[in-house]
């Protein structure tokens, strides 16, 4: 019995998520922090691009499945040589939350002004990151999964070592992971640490894959994986009454 039990709550679980239907929480689940490049190999046309497919992306997450609102916190900053926090970590509740985010991205200046965009201090932008995350965890008095999530258009050239200080943090993180940009955006320090994610192909295709990795971040199950698990769940409870 209790196996059969386990299965259903699982299955439930993708499904409320699937279809938006969602509990009131005392703390999210999970903590995502956007860590961005904007390093001066980025053209100001280029940087203004990245910032319409990070608000894109998460418009179309949050609309596609509102039951990440009061499931998610997300904080975000922005990295060349020095590092700048632009939006600090706090649970996303509701759209107008989401859109206090997205408005935060949007006032970026495409010309960086107050980052310093010489160089690619990945490394160092990842424990700026880890930190702000770690601070949001303990002022919730929750252990959540916390995500550290690296965009980048090219390679760590000035700082300390991204892959060493990705895994001094995991844990008390649970995931650093990079989506490059371009072919000369290098995550392959990402390492057992997280998730490489790949390159997409330019700042215009940066958008669908930026979608994608946050669903996956998130687990956010696709519509054919929820019609299979519905099934799933129908086939138990007939299973289950025949018994």
């Amino acid at each position: 019995m209790k196996p059969i039990k386990h299965a259903v709550k699982s299955i439930l679980a993708t499904a409320v998520l699937a279809v938006g239907v969602s509990s009131a929480q005392a703390a999210p689940t999970t903590a995502l922090y956007l860590t961005m490049d904007g390093s001066g190999s980025i053209s100001g046309a280029q940087f203004t691009q990245q910032i319409t497919s990070y608000v894109t992306a998460l418009n179309n997450v949050f609309t596609a499945t509102p039951a990440l609102f009061g499931k998610v916190a997300i904080g975000g900053g922005i990295f060349g040589a020095n590092f700048s926090q632009f939006f600090a970590t706090q649970e996303i509740t509701d759209a107008t939350i989401l859109g206090n985010l997205t408005s935060a991205l949007s006032a970026l200046d495409p010309g960086r002004g107050g980052i310093n965009t010489g160089a690619t201090a990945i490394g160092d932008a990842i424990t700026l990151s880890a930190n702000a995350l770690t601070a949001y965890e303990t002022s919730l008095g929750a252990d959540i999964k916390l995500l550290i999530d690296v965009t980048t258009d090219g390679a760590n050239n000035l700082g300390s070592n991204p892959a060493t200080v990705a895994d001094a943090v995991t844990p008390p993180i649970d995931s650093v992971n990079c989506l490059g940009i371009g072919g000369a955006a290098n995550c392959s320090w990402v390492g057992t640490s997280g998730t490489n994610f790949g390159n997409a192909a330019d700042f215009v295709a940066f958008q669908g894959a930026l979608e994608a990795k946050l669903k996956q971040e998130f687990d956010v199950p696709e519509p054919g994986t929820l019609a299979v698990l519905g099934l799933g769940l129908l086939g138990m409870v007939a299973s289950r009454r025949k018994q």
